[in-house]
């Protein structure tokens, strides 16, 4: 049975659909094909339960695109897990037997929504599980919601030659940086949680893009000393390798929770205007640390800025917390760290609501509760 799937973008959300391209793989009894956009097939290529990736470039063209699958031959079943106006025009144009598209939000306004962008905010169950819903009624469901991505050999070994500088030391991964600032934390948040932890004996390895550098170099500047590296330059087949070789990432809502989860590392997960419930760690590879605050959470993706216009979801979140989450989650070790930073976080949440109760206007503990 020859079956494709197309997720364009972004970081996480192609990591997150590789739950649902496991289990669909087992379930027809054979490897899926993928259509995915280029800086995100190599993360998929060399997957067991994926035969073929497809590198979608916009700008050649839906219509010399849908030939070249054509070309390829006929497809049993075509799902389309973007479902935003030209992957449904490609989608249209597959000879594919069968098409299924994503339908997250229900009626025309959600229709609209999923195609556009905006609507209502989604804090039920996690992104992972929603891609299931295209096929639920073939039988197609979870077995395990924990995203995996390849680690090349060759990026493995470049990685590992940095990090055996560590000399058997922990390494905590600090990962600042957002596509939207409104997901970010500060910079003097992680600073302090990368100097307690490095009081403690780890060394602290900064994570993030070119478009991170700035926030990159802020945290490094008040670090007590020297970082062991940082990943700024490097492609994702090589992040995806330093993450693999450290013990925990410490990040905010971002592409690389996802990824460092994928390649079985445990992470502690700041969150504020976006819904843990939908993108934080799924189960036993993280904790989430957040505040209870009634207007959390007010965003899907992070879009947009503060309707009280003072972030305090994650100006106010206390490094103290953070950091004992962080330290709980390395004296367990990497393979149960998840596990140990979930419940180190679940018993903060007391402290987190005393935090909320303290504010100067008069929130109440709502949704993020």
């Amino acid at each position: 049975m020859r079956v494709l799937v197309v997720r364009t973008s972004a970081l996480g959300d192609v990591v997150l659909t590789t739950p649902f391209l496991r289990d669909l793989a087992n379930h027809v009894g054979g490897p899926v094909e993928v259509l995915t956009s280029p800086p995100y097939a190599i993360l998929l290529d060399g997957l067991p339960f994926v035969s073929r990736v497809w590198s979608f470039d916009p700008e050649r063209g839906i219509g010399v695109m849908a030939r070249a699958l054509a070309e390829a031959g006929p497809f049993d079943l075509a799902v389309d897990l973007q479902n935003k106006a030209r992957t449904l025009a490609l989608l249209l144009r597959l000879p594919a037997k069968e098409r299924r598209r994503l339908v997250k939000r229900k009626g025309l306004g959600g229709a609209i929504g999923s195609l556009f962008g905006g609507g209502p905010v989604l804090h039920e169950a996690p992104a992972a599980a929603l891609y299931y819903e295209t096929l639920a009624d073939r039988g197609v469901s979870p077995s395990s919601l924990r995203p995996q991505v390849a680690v090349h050999p060759d990026a493995r070994a470049a990685a590992e030659k940095v990090l055996a500088r560590a000399r058997g030391a922990p390494i905590v991964g600090l990962a600042p940086g957002a596509r939207w600032p409104m997901k970010k934390w500060t910079p003097e948040g992680f600073a302090q949680v990368g100097a307690a932890l490095q009081a403690e004996g780890a060394e602290i390895l900064l994570v993030g893009g070119p478009h991170d550098r700035a926030e990159i170099d802020r945290i490094l500047g008040m670090l007590p000393r020297p970082a062991l590296g940082e990943t700024t330059a490097l492609g994702l087949a090589d992040l995806a390798a330093f993450l693999a070789g450290i013990d925990l990432l410490v990040s905010v809502d971002s592409g690389p929770a996802h990824l460092a989860q994928a390649v079985g590392t445990p992470v502690v997960s700041l969150f504020g205007p976006t819904s843990y419930r939908r993108w934080g760690p799924a189960e036993g590879m993280g904790g989430v640390v957040a505040l209870p605050m009634a207007c959390s959470p007010c965003t899907n993706y992070g879009k947009g800025s503060c309707a009280f216009g003072d972030r305090a979801c994650m100006e106010a979140l206390p490094p103290d917390t953070v950091v004992e989450v962080a330290a709980a989650a390395l004296r367990a070790g990497r393979a149960e760290g998840g596990r140990a930073a979930a419940e180190e976080a679940a018993r903060h949440l007391l402290d987190l609501a005393e935090v909320v109760a303290r504010m100067e206007r008069p929130w109440k503990m709502g949704r993020g509760a």
